[in-house]
């Protein structure tokens, strides 16, 4: 939804930006002014074609259910939740021994005391 903000925004951006050099080349006359008549032409032509897009699709995606949550529904949720059963196993599979490791690590930090800090011995940085 927030992307069809932004790109409504931008087309109404440069629809203002094509009319004022419109504007421009209709009360200009001499150098330059027929080549800004041309180019404020079709881009005003084709802003007007993109407003139109946006908000076709707007509507569409809007009647689909696609603004219900921030990141829309990119997949069908039984496809999904078949593919996050299949991928689930393999992702697992591949984690244990990461976490395995991380808490044999944990394990030697324990056993290594207190680092030197006996109890009530305070350190303030700087303090030397």
């Amino acid at each position: 939804m927030f992307i069809m903000h932004i790109s409504a925004l931008f087309a109404l951006s440069v629809l203002l930006g094509s009319t004022l050099l419109l504007i421009w080349s209709l009360r200009n006359k001499g150098e330059g002014s027929a080549l800004g008549k041309a180019i404020g032409s079709i881009v005003f032509v084709f802003s007007i074609l993109s407003l139109l897009c946006i908000g076709y699709y707007g509507l569409k995606y809007w009647a689909q259910g696609e603004f219900e949550t921030p990141t829309g529904m990119s997949m069908e949720m039984p496809m999904r939740n078949e593919m996050m059963q299949k991928m689930m196993p393999m992702m697992m599979q591949q984690m244990m021994p990461m976490m395995m490791e991380h808490m044999g690590q944990m394990g030697n930090m324990q056993n290594m005391g207190n680092m030197g800090m006996e109890k009530g011995e305070i350190h303030h940085p700087g303090s030397q």
